[in-house]
């Protein structure tokens, strides 16, 4: 498992949360929603079926990225700042500034992240994990919200929150609910993308992602998704016998 010490765990509107599903420890009991604020019937097909057409449009996204981790083992909540770079299907840039300056890629073949006051990164290869697969999949269903795919790995509940549509998931997997007693994703009805993500685990913590100045289809650089390390970085392949080696590749 990928540990990313003194910054988020899980990252995304659906982009960072499926990168994170295979290294986020999480933790409290499910938020359930009141019956009476439930979405339901033609109704619930006809917002689903507003939310999946503003989706099509969408092919790149960047935002400012505010994350909050709560733990019982911590005192203080835990603060990330960062700005992040989606392209569909699969591409994901997210620099974080603070606390610790890290920079996360991923190509659609390969995740990388890279410490640079550290001269460490780790990678790993997304066609040779299966919970990795499970994340690339599971963010091409939710970025084109494809509730049909999501409710093959996910209990899906829909309902008014505050003004605001929540899109609640329940993993179905035993394995991952062994972390992960819920995903909620909150929407204004009218935008194309959630400005909030929280994800609450099963022993006690809670971890909200927050998008802001967010930008849809921008231009993104032709290399935005690739990531040169230099010799002097040691360069950690998860699950590769191997090991370490330089970097510079």
């Amino acid at each position: 498992m990928i540990r990313l010490d003194g910054w988020p765990d899980s990252i995304s509107w659906v982009a960072v949360l499926a990168v994170f599903l295979f290294s986020y420890y999480s933790v409290w009991p499910a938020e359930a929603a009141s019956d009476d604020k439930a979405i339901q019937g033609e109704e619930r097909a006809q917002v689903l079926d507003r939310l999946e057409q503003r989706q099509r449009e969408v092919t790149s996204v960047r935002a400012t990225v505010l994350q909050k981790k709560r733990h019982p083992l911590l005192r203080e909540e835990a603060i990330s700042e960062g700005t992040l770079l989606f392209k569909r299907p699969n591409h994901v840039r997210w620099e974080v500034n603070k606390p610790e300056r890290t920079i996360l890629v991923m190509d659609g073949h390969m995740l990388t992240i890279y410490r640079p006051d550290r001269d460490e990164a780790e990678r790993r290869d997304l066609r040779q994990d299966l919970m990795s697969r499970a994340a690339v999949e599971f963010l091409t269903s939710g970025m084109s919200l494809d509730v049909a795919q999501l409710e093959k790995r996910f209990l899906v509940d829909l309902y008014r929150e505050n003004d605001e549509l929540a899109l609640r998931l329940v993993p179905r997997s035993r394995i991952v609910a062994q972390a992960i007693a819920s995903i909620t994703i909150y929407q204004n009805d009218k935008e194309a993308i959630p400005h909030q993500i929280v994800v609450i685990g099963q022993k006690g913590d809670r971890t909200e992602t927050t998008l802001t100045q967010v930008t849809i289809n921008p231009r993104v650089p032709e290399d935005a998704f690739t990531l040169r390390l230099g010799s002097r970085v040691r360069v950690t392949d998860v699950g590769n016998p191997a090991g370490e080696r330089g970097g510079d590749r």
